[in-house]
């Protein structure tokens, strides 16, 4: 038998690409982060998880993990330091420890609302 150590990353879901997408097109100056956030995840059914300050990061100044879609997907969307510019990342192809926080923070929603 042969084993394989080559890791195998998932693709990002569908919901956390239109994530992306609508975020790109959102006017967060307008609008803040959060009402932002909150808009575009009414229109591929999601909700915060939650969203927090980055305090000491250089790149970054909040972030918020997010569920997405029939499947749970989370995410990270992170606002850069202008207040501008959004970054997304799946929290399953992500290696930040945030990452894991906000997964568990999934499953902790997932039970409640069972």
């Amino acid at each position: 038998m042969i084993s394989s150590n080559i890791a195998v990353h998932n693709e990002p879901s569908l919901e956390v690409v239109q994530l992306e997408l609508l975020l790109d097109l959102a006017d967060l100056i307008a609008q803040g982060f959060e009402a932002a956030l909150l808009s575009v995840l009414d229109d591929v059914d999601g909700q915060i998880l939650f969203n927090h300050r980055l305090d000491g990061d250089p790149q970054y100044q909040r972030v918020a993990a997010v569920m997405v879609g029939a499947d749970a997907d989370v995410a990270l969307v992170f606002l850069d330091r202008s207040g501008t510019t959004t970054h997304v990342e799946g929290a399953a192809e992500s290696d930040r420890a945030i990452a894991r926080e906000a997964e568990k923070a999934r499953n902790r929603a997932l039970a409640a609302q069972a």
